[in-house]
């Protein structure tokens, strides 16, 4: 077993798709050949390789020949990958085992979600650790820099911020209501509306924003400024594309943000 003859049996499309199938269960050439638009001669032809590269085993069943993809057929690769994978990067020793038990799925993709996880989780983590240090959420803090951002008189209502945030109403009253008691907003009535109110960032909400964007930033802000800026408008462009194409996936355009 190589692994140059590994990667050449599974670069051609048609023969990783029969790959796979065995690897669900053991099945016969003409099973295969009813599964797939191609002949029981192409099918045969691309098992043969499959066989040579010892990915696959074959027994005769009476008057059948039943293949089956061998349980250790990415022996080899795995080994090779965990050698040239660093050995101080947790997401290539991770992928280094998908890579092993799921060669269809392209590793770079793979690679670039597990590292957009951890980014995550340290994002997070970092700007819950920021606004706890006022006594807030990170949910509350992107929400009072919602109405900061609308500039003066700093003011919404409910029902809109709701919409904008992509929360319950009721998930959004509660909050809101615990950012009054706190002295960050100001509730008003609503000269448009009658029965409705309208909210306004008070003095002391625009000075804790300010203070928090001023002297807080978190870890993740300063590395990126280590990046040069046109790393950083390069990276811009291309998340901007990418979450372009994922709101396409999911059928609907995102709010600004999502507050839990």
């Amino acid at each position: 077993m190589s692994v140059d003859a590994i990667f050449m049996a599974l670069a051609d499309p048609t023969r990783r798709a029969l790959f796979d199938t065995l690897r669900r269960a053991p099945t016969s050439v003409q099973e295969l050949a009813d599964r797939f638009p191609v002949s029981r001669g192409a099918v045969s032809q691309h098992l043969k390789v499959l066989l040579d590269a010892r990915l696959a085993d074959v027994e005769t069943r009476g008057r059948q020949r039943i293949y089956r993809a061998r349980p250790d057929a990415f022996g080899p690769l795995a080994s090779y990958i965990n050698e040239a994978a660093p050995p101080d990067d947790p997401v290539a020793r991770e992928l280094a085992k998908w890579r092993s038990q799921a060669p269809h799925i392209d590793p770079g993709a793979l690679a670039l979600l597990m590292y957009f996880a951890q980014i995550g989780q340290y994002v997070f983590k970092s700007n819950e650790e920021v606004a706890a240090q006022a006594g807030l959420s990170f949910g509350d803090v992107t929400l009072l820099g919602a109405l900061r951002r609308l500039g003066p008189p700093y003011e919404s209502t409910p029902t809109r911020l709701a919409r904008s945030f992509w929360i319950s109403v009721p998930g959004m009253t509660k909050r809101l209501a615990r950012l009054e008691t706190l002295g960050m907003l100001h509730r008003k009535d609503d000269p448009g509306d009658g029965r409705g109110v309208l909210l306004r960032l008070t003095a002391k909400g625009l000075n804790t924003l300010r203070d928090l964007v001023a002297h807080h930033q978190p870890p993740e802000y300063h590395a990126l400024l280590e990046l040069g800026a046109d790393e950083r408008r390069q990276l811009m462009a291309l998340l901007a594309r990418l979450l372009d194409l994922i709101d396409r996936a999911h059928h609907r355009r995102r709010p600004p943000y999502l507050i839990r």
